[in-house]
């Protein structure tokens, strides 16, 4: 089994086996939280999943080379130092270049986005909106092709990432589930509205 995964703190692993199992319909998956992202081969039999908010997921796969990447991005950028995961350019261009190093290449690559709902219907700065703005342009200003989207409302979504392309995307229809991410997106909202973002604060969104 190979894995790679980027970590919140800027860290790319190489793992010989999950280090975070979540269950999807009785399916063991790779699960990624806010500010990761996860690469695999199809052969290993292991799909990725994440639960988004605010959030958004951007799912890439080479179908020459089998292989397949998710991210967990909170932000499109950083207005202070931007070499974290949490941030949607540092993401991107992380993952792709780790998908490179496989030898996956551009021309080969698509696209699925999924995430950006509007969890805060008090606030005024559309977080989901912006970051689902900001995936659409990065693929499209580095000629990837987005073959489907599952973005914005107002309901969190359950995604995983499976063999082939195969993407299942889940609304959350659970009070309990909706709070976590209520929660988790006021905490982002909370970062948005500071005039100087410590990209090394240590926030957690799923």
């Amino acid at each position: 089994m190979k894995i790679i995964k980027g970590t919140i703190d800027s860290k790319i692993l190489k793992l010989s086996r999950p280090d975070a199992i979540k269950y999807i319909q009785n399916k063991e998956t790779l699960g990624i939280i806010g500010g990761e992202f996860a690469i695999t081969y199809d052969d290993d039999n292991l799909p990725i999943s994440t639960l988004l908010g605010s959030c958004v997921a951007v799912m890439l796969y080479d179908e020459d080379k089998r292989v397949k990447g998710m991210n967990h991005f909170l932000l499109p950028s950083s207005c202070a130092r931007g070499e974290s995961c949490r941030f949607g350019l540092y993401a991107m261009e992380t993952m792709l270049n780790e998908m490179y190093k496989l030898g996956c290449r551009k021309e080969n690559i698509s696209a699925k986005i999924a995430g950006g709902a509007t969890i805060l219907k008090n606030f005024s700065d559309n977080i989901g909106e912006r970051n689902v703005m900001f995936a659409r342009n990065f693929c499209s200003a580095e000629g990837i092709h987005v073959v489907a989207q599952s973005v914005l409302g107002n309901n969190g979504r359950v995604v995983m990432l499976d063999s082939e392309f195969n993407t299942m995307t889940r609304f959350v229809a659970n009070r309990i589930m909706d709070e976590r991410i209520a929660l988790a997106d006021n905490s982002l909202a909370t970062i948005v509205n500071q005039t100087n973002v410590d990209s090394s604060q240590d926030i957690t969104l799923f």
